[in-house]
């Protein structure tokens, strides 16, 4: 209980730690490259999907102009979007925080813990007040949720890797306030990385979940839906692939290949390569690029490893 505390503390220390900018200056976008995307996460707001992929925007690199949807990450764009339309699905209410035991039990301990001088555990509300943002603020709210985001994906990816809950809380900390994290995700920073860093933690934790054991490998289809994510977010994505293609061809030279390692690198890179080739930017790249080439030769191999594997198992049994 205290450790699963301790990493809830760490995330809510990642999102206070990001809120600051916002409590000193309000909802405001920061820089050059946030105010595009917020300006982009705008139009597709107002006008829907289909018409922000055929969007070309003159006010871009003016006088010429720029198709918009065809040439950047949208991901950052559709997750601001998709937000605003679950909002918008939900009515405003405000009710009062309801008294079951156990939250009570947790308020009286935040209370003494506060006096004992831990200043910065949360408070817990009396009431719940609730009513749809506007795409400004929640482009400015984007990054500190997403810092707190990644900040628990490198917890779980560490856990994966140690199977300590010592090491997970340590890591889910070290990530809320490590300053190449920081300077990409406080309030107001809306660029492709701060939704990124939690897109990549999370690919990283599905894939090293879904090779836990033979039978994990249903996690594989998770792996490759949150790597289509990745893509979305960031062209970063190709690090994303080669690691976990390395990884994959690392598992065989140590003898850890087995039928369920390789129907979870099948499931990822057979979901995440379509997926991938679906978004306008990125096209036929994961089977042209010299980059990409790495992931799929091992894919290839996997396939060969498999049919081996299956001949030999049919000749053992005739």
């Amino acid at each position: 209980f205290a450790q699963i505390f301790l990493m809830l503390w760490a995330m809510h220390a990642a999102y206070e730690i990001r809120m600051y900018p916002i409590k000193d200056f309000g909802m405001i976008i920061h820089e050059f490259d946030p105010w595009f995307n917020y300006r982009a996460a705008e139009y597709m707001a107002e006008h829907g999907l289909a018409k922000f992929f055929k969007w070309y925007d003159y006010m871009s690199w003016y006088p010429i102009g720029r198709p918009i949807g065809t040439t950047i990450y949208p991901g950052m764009q559709m997750t601001a979007y998709g937000i605003r339309e679950a909002m918008l699905r939900i009515p405003a209410f405000k009710s009062e925080t309801p008294k079951w035991y156990a939250l009570t039990l947790v308020k009286k301990t935040i209370g003494t813990m506060r006096k004992w001088g831990f200043e910065s555990v949360p408070r817990i509300p009396k009431f719940i007040d609730y009513a749809p943002m506007s795409v400004n603020d929640i482009c400015c709210m984007i990054p500190p949720w997403f810092g707190s985001i990644a900040s628990l994906f490198t917890g779980l990816l560490t856990y994966e890797i140690t199977r300590s809950m010592n090491a997970a809380v340590v890591a889910t900390g070290i990530m809320a306030i490590l300053p190449a994290h920081l300077m990409r995700s406080v309030g107001g920073e809306f660029d492709n990385e701060c939704v990124a860093m939690a897109a990549i933690s999370c690919t990283f934790w599905l894939w090293l979940r879904s090779i836990r054991n033979p039978g994990s490998w249903l996690w594989g289809i998770l792996t490759g839906f949150s790597y289509i994510y990745m893509v979305l977010a960031w062209g970063g994505y190709i690090f994303v692939l080669n690691s976990i293609g390395l990884h994959a061809l690392l598992l065989v030279g140590l003898g850890r290949f087995n039928s369920g390692v390789y129907k979870a690198y099948t499931l990822f890179f057979v979901i995440g390569t379509y997926g991938a080739m679906q978004v306008p930017v990125v096209g036929w790249q994961p089977i042209r690029s010299l980059e990409q080439m790495g992931p799929l030769l091992v894919f290839l191999g996997y396939q060969v490893l498999a049919f081996c594997d299956f001949y030999r198992r049919k000749a053992e049994m005739t």
